[in-house]
């Protein structure tokens, strides 16, 4: 039987690495690749887990599978395969099979060195798959009118972080991808092709004139009338 001070000892624990365990923390670590900062997270939750399964194994067990939760719901979002899923189950049936605390920390370890990896999006290569993907529809749908919801609808991201790994591999913002992606078509209809300065910025996707002015002066340094000029 535990003491009332043992048990105030073990609640206090408990709550102490129930707290480690936050969801939107490890999220933020992986969208934005805090690697560092998640290698220490890691590091601190490990040391964490082993006390509190040597006072209940299966409270340590339940801590453990929820972060892989927390870790494999963050990669997914981030571009990993589906199949990635697959590592919660794996990892809940390794944490089953840990009969002391030392093997329990044995199984965490060897998970979450493992999908620390991902944890870099330029070091992921289904984030990188993911971008290029993107990239290609922004190819062959510039010209409508797109934006990067649109875009992180179809390769199946949230907003926020698909405008994330989209900069972060392409060092641009996505707008100004797209933008320059238009307003080099834009030059290449004026140059070699018959369209009014008016027709070409309809073509490649801006519903204004004035703002495809502006834009065009900003990215190439001169009006569209100067490229239009000179293809004559």
């Amino acid at each position: 039987m535990k003491s009332v001070d043992q048990k105030a000892a073990f609640r206090g624990k408990d709550q102490e690495v129930a707290a480690l365990v936050s969801y939107s923390e490890i999220n933020a670590m992986v969208r934005l690749g805090q690697r560092l900062e998640l290698e220490a997270y890691l590091r601190q939750f490990l040391s964490e887990l082993k006390l509190l399964a040597q006072e209940d194994l299966s409270i340590g067990r339940s801590r453990f599978v929820a972060l892989v939760c927390a870790l494999v719901s963050s990669m997914l979002e981030i571009g990993a395969p589906p199949e990635t899923e697959r590592l919660i189950a794996e990892a809940s049936n390794d944490a089953l099979s840990a009969t002391s605390a030392d093997e329990l920390q044995d199984v965490a370890n060897r998970y979450l060195s493992h999908m620390n990896v991902c944890a870099r999006p330029e070091a992921n290569r289904f984030a990188a798959r993911t971008v290029e993907t993107a990239k290609l529809l922004i190819q062959k749908h510039f010209a409508e009118e797109i934006n990067d919801e649109w875009v992180a609808g179809r390769v199946h991201l949230s907003r926020s972080h698909f405008r994330y790994l989209f900069k972060a591999l392409t060092g641009v913002p996505f707008k100004r991808y797209l933008s320059e992606i238009r307003l080099n078509h834009a030059r290449q209809l004026l140059e070699n092709s018959p369209l009014s300065v008016k027709e070409v910025a309809a073509k490649v996707g801006y519903s204004d004139s004035s703002s495809f002015y502006r834009a065009y002066r900003a990215h190439h340094g001169v009006p569209p009338t100067a490229h239009k000029t000179a293809s004559i």
